[in-house]
């Protein structure tokens, strides 16, 4: 769906940053350096089987560049006109200036052809302590303060509790369709018996 790259300019029409198609070794690298420290090992797919899915065209990988350096990156999930973002960060010496909204008003810009678009963030309501709440509750306030929508709809993906928001859209549809859809995205992208194992609706 995304063939060619679009640009943020700032208010004095500089240009800032882009988000581009990656190509598969691009992937390879981000996976490898950036993807294994910016998620627990139990939430990251398989490289082999992220590969296999965007040769088979259910699976977009976009980086967000400054200049012709790669300082952020989203991972979707592709089924027919609907998205889910599988992974979203933005590299540590670079968050907290901007970027983070930058890459979500972009990737909507995107999309904006897109039926549905849908996140993970985690819930709050199960932290484990006051900290973990804290920084959950901060993530979750990011995503609402850029033009995220609360669906209604909470699953728990890999043992990880989250609340499904909408990018961009109403609310995506009601929960029972969502759940629906998310299902789809991972049944396309994980063999039956992990998808069994991993994927519930709570």
């Amino acid at each position: 769906m995304i063939k060619n790259s679009k640009s943020h300019r700032d208010g004095n029409g500089v240009l800032s940053v882009k988000l581009n198609l990656l190509n598969i070794h691009e992937i390879k690298q981000i996976y490898e350096t950036r993807m294994v420290i910016d998620f627990p090992k139990a939430e990251l797919k398989p490289l082999k089987n992220i590969i296999e899915a965007v040769n088979s065209g259910i699976y977009e990988c976009l980086g967000l560049f400054e200049g012709g350096a790669c300082i952020g990156y989203t991972f979707l999930i592709k089924q027919g006109e609907s998205f889910l973002i599988d992974y979203i960060a933005i590299y540590p010496d670079k968050r907290n200036n901007g970027a983070g909204s930058q890459l979500l008003r972009l990737l909507n810009e995107h999309l904006a052809d897109a039926k549905v678009v849908i996140l993970e963030v985690e819930d709050p309501e199960y932290a484990k302590n006051p900290e973990e709440k804290d920084l959950q509750t901060r993530r979750l306030g990011f995503y609402m303060r850029n033009e995220c929508i609360d669906t209604g709809l909470r699953v728990r993906c890999f043992g990880v509790p989250f609340i499904i928001l909408s990018l961009g859209k109403e609310n995506g549809g009601e929960p029972d369709f969502l759940w629906k859809l998310y299902n789809s995205y991972y049944t396309a992208v994980l063999p039956k018996e992990m998808y069994e194992k991993n994927i519930e609706r709570i």
